[in-house]
């Protein structure tokens, strides 16, 4: 196997053995770390230099719809879930084809290595067959990202003549076909989940079935939940669940902002997991984001961006949005109970949000033992950015790389990102043939064209108001 030593770097482990060392040396033998420290060597090693660079771990990216990103640049104005599935599932979604399909995944997996991302949980709920579903895989494949594939399935609009997607249980005969095909080991790049309707969005029973299904096929389901009293297709549906024992650390929560107490509790004592999408939750709903009420029951916060078209999916965007929200919402209670500004120290630091985004990623899609950290052993997915650009030049002098990276850097300064030990970014490039991203680009702007146009979908910015007009 090939070695690669990367030397003189200052480290992020993430791993509290190890810490922020540095001046430290990182060998890599194949597609793991085989040791971290001080003054490392290796017989015909290939040396990188990382004199002025941080290294951290691979951030993970625990909840992106990456089929998406061709649809940037339109949701800004969307109010609530209301404007959001009316838009994207009972319209644009509609005129997907599989080559959509393609080219989302595929630009959207890239967009999110070039920002230091290395893990994503592609929560694909655009599949209507196979031929989707391949094709979504073959981007990612491509991409050379690791992913976790939620493989999931079509909300269409509901009409008279259809079965309504909400009763309709999760296709067996797909998850066998990829479980026992592609996705046969855990043990490769990309690895399979389903991302399944849950209470909120699909009825009682198909929420048994597909849990049920998913633990046959020893697979990680995940359900959009947010919890809203009122808007849920089963009201009791997590508690009813959690009696009848399918809640567990193979559940995954995306949001969960809206919970009741008793129903966070009730879950987090079932071992679920919960993604915080700050960013979505900000936007559109009326809850804060799922990060120190998790805290509180002893539960770890993994992050995500969600939604191509409201927002940037960087995670470091992410990242740095996930810490200012905490730190507001640390801030409010505090001076609820008079105790602000005399604190003396604040609850949530820029290292808590550098967690969520890598080892409570890790931890959410059961790669803690592969990745999150750069520890000997696991898996070599890691960013290093360049701290003599504008951006960290001065912000690196400080002592404390991790304020640097989670406050300060952007994409740019992401100069190189290794998956599995193959570098998927070099001297601040995506290794991807260019000419064939620039076609993709070319492509994936005819592919936005033509949605819009078959949906009738019209973006009208006001030319003086603050509200843009939207037309479906």
């Amino acid at each position: 196997m090939s070695l690669t030593l990367i030397k003189n770097a200052t480290l992020v482990s993430m791993d509290s053995h190890i810490g922020n060392p540095e001046a430290t040396d990182i060998l890599i033998d194949g597609g793991k770390i085989a040791a971290v420290g001080k003054n490392l060597s290796a017989d015909n090693a290939t040396v990188i230099d990382a004199s002025h660079h941080i290294v951290i771990p691979g951030m993970v990216n625990a909840h992106i719809h990456t089929w998406e990103f061709p649809l940037r640049g339109i949701g800004a104005g969307w109010v609530s879930s209301r404007d959001y599935h009316g838009n994207m599932h009972q319209n644009l979604a509609t005129r997907y084809t599989a080559r959509d399909v393609y080219l989302g995944n595929l630009l959207g997996a890239l967009n999110q290595i070039h920002h230091g991302t290395t893990t994503i949980m592609d929560w694909c709920h655009i599949l209507k067959d196979a031929e989707m579903t391949d094709a979504a895989i073959d981007a990612l494949d491509e991409s050379g990202i690791r992913a976790v594939f939620g493989r999931g399935t079509v909300k269409p609009p509901v009409t008279a003549d259809t079965t309504p997607y909400y009763k309709i249980p999760f296709p067996r005969d797909e998850i066998h076909r990829l479980r026992t095909g592609r996705f046969a080991s855990d043990d490769q790049l990309l690895t399979l989940a389903m991302a399944i309707l849950g209470p909120d969005w699909g009825e009682y029973d198909v929420a048994v079935h597909d849990i049920r299904l998913a633990r046959e096929y020893g697979l990680i389901n995940s359900a959009h939940t947010y919890g809203r009293v009122g808007k849920r297709k089963v009201e009791d549906g997590m508690r009813r669940l959690a009696k009848e024992g399918l809640l567990g650390s193979d559940h995954n929560i995306a949001h969960g902002n809206c919970f009741e107490e008793d129903e966070l509790k009730i879950v987090l004592d079932a071992g679920c997991t919960i993604t915080s999408t700050c960013f979505t939750e900000m936007m559109n709903y009326e809850k804060p984001a799922m990060l120190s009420r998790m805290l509180k029951y002893g539960g770890t916060p993994s992050i995500g961006s969600d939604c191509d078209p409201y927002f940037n999916s960087s995670m470091l965007w992410v990242t740095r949005h996930a810490f200012h929200h905490q730190r507001e919402l640390d801030n409010r209670t505090l001076h609820a109970v008079k105790a602000w500004p005399a604190a003396t120290q604040h609850a949530t630091h820029p290292r808590d949000a550098l967690y969520w985004a890598t080892m409570g990623g890790a931890k959410a899609l059961k790669l803690d033992h592969k990745i999150g950290s750069i520890t000997p052993g696991k898996q070599a997915d890691f960013a290093m950015f360049d701290t003599t650009g504008m951006n960290l030049f001065a912000a690196a002098q400080s002592g404390d790389p991790v304020h640097a990276v989670v406050m300060y850097a952007e994409a740019a300064d992401v100069k190189n990102v290794m998956v599995a030990g193959q570098w998927k970014k070099r001297d601040g490039e995506l290794v991807y043939d260019k000419a064939k991203l620039a076609r993709l680009r070319d492509d994936v702007l005819a592919s936005r064209l033509r949605m819009m146009h078959e949906s009738n979908y019209v973006y009208q910015p006001a030319a003086n108001g603050p509200q843009p007009e939207y037309r479906v």
